[in-house]
């Protein structure tokens, strides 16, 4: 996760999670993980993400999620304007 404050990225990123549970996928069950998608970072709003999918034993995507940090500046709508629901 994130520093106390929320600001700063995590120590513990989610590619050396991963690894870890990989290592012991594979000393529990002799299987290492099936990755479909690398780990990569994404900002929404002002959050930063580390997203990463697994296939489970069915074959079945698995979405894994670490909030890795916030950004600290504001986001502005730059010349965007809300949409009212009234139409286009």
């Amino acid at each position: 996760g994130a520093s106390a404050d929320g600001s700063a990225c995590a120590l513990y990123q989610l590619r050396e999670w991963m690894d870890d549970l990989n290592a012991l996928s594979v000393e529990k069950f002799g299987k290492s993980l099936r990755v479909a998608l690398e780990p990569t970072k994404r900002i929404i709003g002002r959050d930063v993400y580390e997203m990463a999918f697994l296939y489970d034993a069915d074959g079945g995507l698995v979405e894994l999620l670490n909030h890795s940090g916030r950004l600290e500046q504001e986001m502005t709508m730059d010349g965007w304007e809300p949409w009212d629901g009234k139409g286009f």
